[in-house]
């Protein structure tokens, strides 16, 4: 990445857009990076554009533990001896990658799973993240949850609020169709704080930044209605989990593969859950198969 990379949002605030946005933040403590990209070579460019900068890097904070949010905290440790900051559930799932697969796959992954996009190289946590934390002088932590399990965005004292996963760009709605949620309400819920949080620029970890964002919150919440509305009508007729996930998939134009089966299949889970528990639906056995109908 060559240093027009390096955008600025604000008199402290940077940001490097990629693949995932990452975010540079320099306070009278240091230089923060807001999560670190997807695997070593994201770590190499940082440590490049660090260097560019004249910057010293004081410690990464991870909104949350996915591959492509924490792929770089292993070089950027070894290499710059920097702390890593991380809600404490992320925390676990960074210091121990493996969990992140078995728990999509449901059970001990196939090894197709075993690639850095799903697992990424383990990093030792440092210091765990609250709603209170205080990381540096400037900076405020959200609860975003929803996407993963403890999730959180980072505002910095220019009103920029990085959104980390909470929101997904247009761009991404499209091409994927289904973006992957683990608790549905607490998606949701995570919608409406972000609408009401006032901040001069939103970054998403993967889409524009935008200075307003009313319009892209609206675009992931009509995903998660469609998507409810499009189960619930699946199971007028009771349906087992394969045949629901057949039908999402054909009604949405995605084709599995392992990768997919698992960051989908999950999701749907995700949503039977959610309306079972808001009495939407209900199951019941039949012939050892587990049967959903609204």
């Amino acid at each position: 990445m060559a240093a027009k990379d390096l955008r600025q949002l604000g008199p402290s605030t940077w940001v490097m857009e990629g693949p995932t946005n990452i975010g540079f933040i320099n306070t009278e403590e240091g230089v923060f990076l807001v999560d670190s990209g997807n695997g070593k070579e994201a770590g190499r460019q940082i440590n490049k554009m660090l260097k560019k900068m004249e910057w010293t890097l004081c410690g990464v904070i991870n909104t949350h533990s996915n591959a492509d949010h924490i792929g770089g905290n292993d070089y950027l440790q070894r290499n710059l001896s920097c702390k890593i900051y991380a809600p404490a559930v992320e925390a676990a799932f960074t210091e121990h990658p493996e969990l992140e697969t078995a728990f999509l796959w449901g059970g001990k992954p196939v090894k197709d799973l075993e690639n850095r996009f799903f697992k990424a190289v383990p990093s030792r946590v440092d210091h765990i993240l609250t709603e209170k934390s205080q990381v540096a002088e400037g900076l405020t932590l959200h609860v975003l949850d929803g996407h993963f399990f403890n999730m959180m965005g980072i505002e910095t004292c220019d009103q920029v609020l990085f959104l980390a996963d909470a929101l997904f760009g247009c761009k991404v709605l499209e091409k994927y169709r289904l973006p992957f949620i683990y608790d549905v309400g607490a998606f949701k819920a995570s919608i409406a704080r972000i609408q009401a949080l006032p901040a001069n620029w939103y970054v998403p970890s993967h889409g524009s930044i935008r200075s307003d964002i009313q319009e892209l919150a609206q675009a992931n919440l009509s995903v998660v209605e469609n998507l409810e509305t499009d189960i619930l009508e699946i199971v007028t007729r009771a349906a087992h989990y394969d045949h629901i996930l057949k039908a999402v998939c054909d009604r949405y134009g995605i084709t599995l593969d392992y990768g997919q089966y698992a960051l989908v299949g999950s999701t749907i889970r995700s949503f039977l859950s959610y309306l079972y528990n808001e009495e939407k639906l209900t199951y019941y056995f039949e012939d050892n198969l587990l049967y959903w109908k609204s």
